[in-house]
């Protein structure tokens, strides 16, 4: 392929990344709501692009679980049901408890230890973000938590699989919404770093599940009312 030709490649998957972002963004802060169309044309003017890597983006969305096409109506913002929750829950625990095992089976000590502080530091900003009630940068650091897990695998088809799912974890979410909710969800990220740390592999997958079921059955109620 000539040169041009790579470089045009290149400049649309940027473009076509530097969108998905955009909107993603806009649906996560409420700008964008369940329902709501996404406009071609809008978002093509908006960011000073084409509508082709527009319509590319929008695709994307599709395949995370955010966005749907309806046949003749264009596209729009998902609204999830329970049992979307429900399955892309049910998926995450999977996903999350073989990255648990496999850190704790696989790492040796030193790898173990750097994990362990990486996460110790993820969480004392999950600390500050909960006394100052900020639910946004709160949800930010708990990505971080558990993707520090994955990454530590080095499982690329697992990290795949679980940014899949968690594409949705905080959409829409409304449940946690004050300090003392937040704190006490963290609380459950100390008690899953502690079983990691002392390599406790059943007590760590368990508190993990319990983790996300709670986290579910908050979803489930943002869904309902």
């Amino acid at each position: 392929m000539p040169r041009e030709g790579v470089d045009s490649v290149s400049h649309r998957q940027v473009f076509r990344e530097e969108i998905r972002n955009a909107i993603r963004e806009a649906i996560f802060s409420g700008k964008l709501n369940p329902g709501d169309r996404i406009i071609e044309t809008y978002w093509a003017r908006e960011l000073g692009v084409s509508q082709g890597p527009v319509r590319e983006a929008i695709r994307d969305l599709e395949a995370m679980g955010l966005v749907e096409t309806v046949p003749f109506k264009g596209s729009r913002v998902r609204t999830l049901t329970e049992k979307d929750v429900r399955d892309n829950y049910s998926v995450r625990i999977c996903l999350e408890s073989k990255s648990i095992r496999d850190a704790i089976s696989q790492l040796d000590d030193q790898q173990l230890a750097a994990l362990v502080e990486q996460l110790r530091t993820i969480l004392h900003q999950m600390d500050d973000c909960a006394n100052r009630g900020d639910l946004r940068q709160f949800t930010d650091c708990d990505t971080l938590f558990h993707r520090a897990i994955i990454d530590a695998t080095g499982n690329q088809v697992l990290l795949k699989l679980w940014e899949q799912c968690n594409m949705r974890n905080w959409f829409r979410f409304s449940a946690l919404t004050d300090a003392e909710s937040l704190r006490q969800l963290q609380s459950g990220h100390q008690q899953i770093l502690e079983a990691i740390c002392a390599r406790d592999v059943k007590t760590a997958t368990s508190m993990l599940e319990d983790h996300l079921t709670g986290l579910m059955d908050g979803f489930i109620r943002g869904v309902q009312s």
